[in-house]
């Protein structure tokens, strides 16, 4: 195939994301390309492909391109309405699982595509989840990814701002990635909703009314995960302490610190 031997040259970085699209264009694995190197693409195939390429040189992100981002092993749909995951957003999973997997329900607020709370579902069977989120965009891939992971009748979903959530009942557990990106950083990130990024001046704007609602909805005997970033430890560490007497940091795979949990 004329179009890999092309790429050969380019950096791996891009070579990879290359192969990638190919494996979406041809419908098949990403190690099955090479098989197919004989092979000529159809002429829409073609256009599909260098149209695509065009857009991977413009910094689009290949998630999108795709539809598609693999998180905890799992394949999630994305497009241009939710935040693409990070790989480091596992580690609040892989927490949440490992301290909550044996409880009744909890809540993530701010879901975007779902990965969170859905992967928490997924690998927890007998958990019960309720997300929220602002971006009906993000209730509607969410509710999507749900359906494909078979999750859907362990789910609740809630279009509206988490300020004036309310339920009668509270939950074990709160995951939240919430926006923490500094207002100046945004002008860096073209593509990805601002809404799912803005953190207001300092990344922190979120956080104190993220923490206090947290709190009214939890049980007794509850726990909050949320990620952040390291630039505002100290002030999440001060304002988690005003409500929760054991608070805790824990870092990411490379060794920023990523996430805060909070007990009472």
């Amino acid at each position: 195939m004329e179009s890999i031997r092309a790429l050969k040259g380019i950096s791996d970085e891009y070579y990879l994301e290359s192969l990638i699209l190919l494996s979406y264009i041809l419908n098949t694995s990403k190690e099955k390309v090479y098989l197919k190197e004989s092979e000529s693409l159809t002429e829409s195939q073609i256009e599909l492909f260098k149209t695509s390429l065009e857009k991977l040189k413009n910094k689009y992100p290949l998630p999108y391109l795709i539809k598609r981002k693999e998180f905890m092993g799992l394949d999630f749909y994305v497009d241009e309405g939710v935040l693409i995951p990070r790989p480091e957003t596992e580690t609040l999973v892989e927490l949440a699982i490992e301290y909550g997997c044996k409880m009744e329900n909890f809540l993530d607020i701010g879901c975007g595509s779902g990965v969170i709370v859905l992967s928490i579902l997924y690998y927890c069977k007998s958990l019960k989840g309720h997300a929220i989120d602002i971006s009906s965009d993000a209730i509607k891939i969410t509710k999507l990814n749900a359906g494909r992971l078979k999750v859907s009748d362990r789910l609740e979903l809630t279009l509206g701002d988490f300020r004036d959530f309310n339920l009668d009942i509270k939950f074990d557990f709160i995951v939240s990635n919430p926006p923490y990106v500094r207002k100046s950083n945004l002008k860096n990130l073209f593509y990805e909703p601002l809404i799912a990024l803005d953190g207001g001046d300092d990344g922190f704007e979120i956080y104190p009314d993220l923490i206090k609602k947290s709190v009214r909805l939890l049980k007794n005997d509850g726990f909050v995960i949320f990620e952040i970033d390291p630039s505002i430890r100290d002030k999440v560490l001060i304002e988690m302490r005003k409500y929760f007497k054991k608070v805790t940091i824990v870092k990411d795979l490379a060794q920023f610190d990523r996430f805060v949990i909070g007990r009472f």
